[in-house]
């Protein structure tokens, strides 16, 4: 992690109380914290007048815990000695949505507040557009394809991006002879599966989770290009899950081929890990990039990076998923719009980016934060997005975030496991049942 050293803060002091469950936190002067940079005011935080806020109060709506939620208050606290600014923490943790939700329904939002991925399809008429700001002209395009409206408007601030696709082990798949990077779609991808079992190697890690029976789904049913085009009725409530059997058909074949370990339904993560880090499997496939950071930690010698999913067909998207990792929204109707703008900048500058993404291990989404962050998932996406030069790649937002109604979540992790435990064809069918009648049972039209 680079660190920066701009102009020396005077002794940054204040109080460090955690306020769960939606509790309200405030830091007070006469107690230390950390600063949010090392040791210095940042270079772009929208006001050079040192207490140019005093007297202003922010009231921040986070989802933090732990080590987040550690350097979130560190940076509030560096914001508010130099601003004069005080930021009242309210940390709802698990209750974020339901909490957030109640709110809106009460036209009392915070002055700021996580979207936790859902900047256009919940917050988007309680947001401010952000548009204007200097950091909207800094996004990566990964970030774009997850935040910027059809019309081109932005309502956050996004700090960080969670990125989802394939996690590869370079040294396995050399040894195999596959190169990753030719790899367009998913014939191609099982493929290389073959060639990868034929070298003596397990070519997918993955144990069974949601994230596999939704990540995935958008490059068989969504995407540009891609076998089925059901977008429209996903959102409508009128699909009925039949073009589904497409993604199905793919993990059938997969399994039955054994190209996921034998024992993956039992595998806890640490276990996939471990055993991509040891060099045994080529892919990890529905990932995050954060878990590269992990595989290096296994063996710092090994040699990992990132790719896209694959397309469903010749001429389809291949895909990289992301979702509004660190984001923030300011409350068109707050009283202090032009304090949370300078507190949004403040956050958007590299200094005090690198201290979020130092603590929830996610990746730079803004070009200049980028340019010197050194953290492997960051380097991962870089080396992807050069490798993967001329494909046919588009960025979208997380698959169930963007197509699925709110509770789905879990009937897809329940799909997954009912998926490794029987796919023949009567299993595949009674996936298709088993999510048919849960969308049915959590759809409410929006």
């Amino acid at each position: 992690m680079k660190k920066f050293l701009v102009c020396i803060l005077c002794l940054v002091m204040a109080l460090s109380v955690v306020a769960c469950g939606g509790e309200s936190e405030t830091k007070s002067e006469g107690e230390n914290a950390g600063t949010a940079q090392e040791g210095g005011k940042p270079s772009q935080a929208g006001s050079d007048t040192v207490n140019s806020l005093a007297g202003v109060t922010l009231e921040v709506a986070v989802n933090y815990t732990g080590d987040s939620l550690t350097a979130f208050q560190q940076i509030c606290s560096a914001f508010e000695s130099v601003y004069g600014a005080t930021i009242v923490i309210d940390n709802y943790g698990s209750d974020y949505s339901s909490t957030m939700i109640n709110r809106m329904a009460a036209n009392n939002l915070p002055d700021v507040f996580v979207t936790a991925g859902w900047s256009l399809r919940r917050y988007k008429d309680y947001s401010l557009d952000l548009s204007d700001q200097e950091y909207c002209k800094d996004y990566d395009e990964s970030a774009l394809g997850v935040i910027q409206d059809t019309d081109g408007k932005i309502y956050v601030c996004m700090v960080s991006n969670g990125v989802n696709g394939n996690v590869v082990n370079l040294s396995v798949c050399e040894a195999a002879g596959v190169d990753p990077f030719a790899i367009t779609t998913w014939d191609e991808f099982l493929d290389a599966c073959a060639k990868i079992k034929a070298a003596g190697f397990t070519p997918i890690a993955s144990n069974p989770d949601a994230g596999l029976t939704s990540n995935l789904a958008g490059t068989f049913l969504t995407y540009k290009g891609e076998v089925a085009n059901v977008g429209e009725a996903l959102k409508n409530g009128t699909w009925d899950w039949e073009e589904y059997m497409y993604l199905l058909k793919f993990y059938q074949t997969a399994l039955k081929s054994e190209y996921f370990f034998k024992d993956a339904r039992s595998i806890n993560t640490n276990d996939m890990y471990e055993r991509m880090a040891a060099g045994q499997a080529a892919f990890i496939i529905s990932e995050n990039t954060a878990s590269i950071a992990t595989l290096y930690s296994l063996n710092p010698n090994g040699n990992f990076t990132f790719a896209p999913f694959p397309a469903s067909k010749a001429g389809g998207e291949e895909a990289v998923v992301s979702g509004e990792g660190d984001a923030f929204s300011i409350w068109k109707d707050s009283k202090n719009i032009d304090a949370a703008k300078v507190f949004l900048n403040y956050l958007a500058t590299p200094e005090v980016s690198l201290k979020l993404l130092d603590a929830t291990s996610r990746v730079s989404c803004q070009k200049a934060t980028m340019a010197v962050d050194e953290t492997p998932g960051t380097k991962a996406l870089a080396v992807m997005q050069n490798n993967y030069k001329g494909h046919n790649i588009g960025y979208y937002n997380i698959w169930d975030r963007e197509y699925l109604p709110s509770g789905m979540w879990a009937y897809m992790g329940t799909a997954c496991n009912k998926l490794f435990a029987d796919y023949t064809d009567s299993g595949l069918r009674a996936v298709i049942d088993f999510l048919r009648d849960g969308y049915k049972n959590v759809y409410v039209a929006e």
